[in-house]
């Protein structure tokens, strides 16, 4: 006799992400609040130190800290969950490719969001000046990004297509958008002295708030495309996408 069924688009899966969200928001909050304050307040205050530590660890504008490693992780989930649709949609004799590469697309922001990939394009600055330097190539490149993404997105099916052009285009609107808003808040400029006003921090959060926001949203669409069962057989991965009411549920790959 089976085991029951445990389906990924569950009340377990939301409560999870539910979970997930609200922690990146305390995150969030708590590292924008303590980066505004230790670049506001006198070194001497009682309890700097405890909000520079903070800070230190939780600031989203911050590199190499507990918000990079979390955010990177949850791209890198994204990117998993694509594979295993990918390989469900293949066992099922449809094409599999557009899902692989839409997840390593998933997984080289994860790289970006750990390593900061993206500073490095500040090279090929062409002295605007107005903004961030890495922003004069990194635009064009996520415009480009963008409409090949949704070109290799055409193939797949079409509700989930929906959902992830939605959480991409959030995704971009605070990556890029706001991240050039930012940069035009304080000239450009690197410094913590020009990074310090409540404007910059205000743009941070929202920034990131974004990125976060269209990332979990990618995440949820990529797992409501999986079912998942166990059975006394090994485990059974299905695809659960719109196709035709019961055949969008066919057994794609036993283990």
């Amino acid at each position: 006799m089976d085991i029951p069924t445990v389906r990924s688009h569950g009340p377990g899966v939301r409560w999870f992400l539910w979970v997930v969200a609200i922690v990146f928001a305390l995150m969030l909050l708590g590292g924008v609040v303590s980066h505004y304050l230790r670049e506001n307040i006198d070194i001497t205050t009682p309890g700097w130190r405890i909000l520079s530590a903070l800070a230190s660890l939780l600031y989203a504008d911050g590199e190499g800290n507990l918000w990079a490693w979390a955010s990177g992780l949850l791209l890198s989930g994204i990117a998993l969950c694509l594979v295993a649709v990918g390989f469900a949609v293949r066992n099922e004799a449809k094409r599999g490719a557009p899902y692989f590469i839409l997840a390593a697309i998933a997984l080289e922001l994860s790289a970006d969001e750990i390593a900061q990939l993206h500073e490095q394009l500040a090279r090929f600055d062409l002295g605007t000046g107005f903004t961030f330097a890495w922003l004069t190539i990194g635009v064009p490149l996520a415009i480009v990004a963008g409409l090949l993404m949704l070109w290799v997105a055409r193939s797949i099916d079409r509700q989930l297509r929906r959902r992830l052009i939605v959480a991409g285009a959030i995704y971009l609107f605070g990556a890029v958008g706001f991240e050039a808003m930012g940069g035009i808040v304080v000239g450009g400029r690197l410094d913590d002295l020009s990074r310090g006003s409540l404007p910059y921090h205000l743009l941070v959060g929202i920034e990131e708030g974004l990125e976060v926001t269209g990332a979990l949203l990618a995440l949820s669409a990529a797992l409501s495309a999986l079912t998942i069962e166990r059975t006394v057989a090994g485990i059974i991965m299905r695809a659960r996408l719109a196709q035709t009411g019961d055949t969008a549920a066919k057994r794609s790959s036993v283990s």
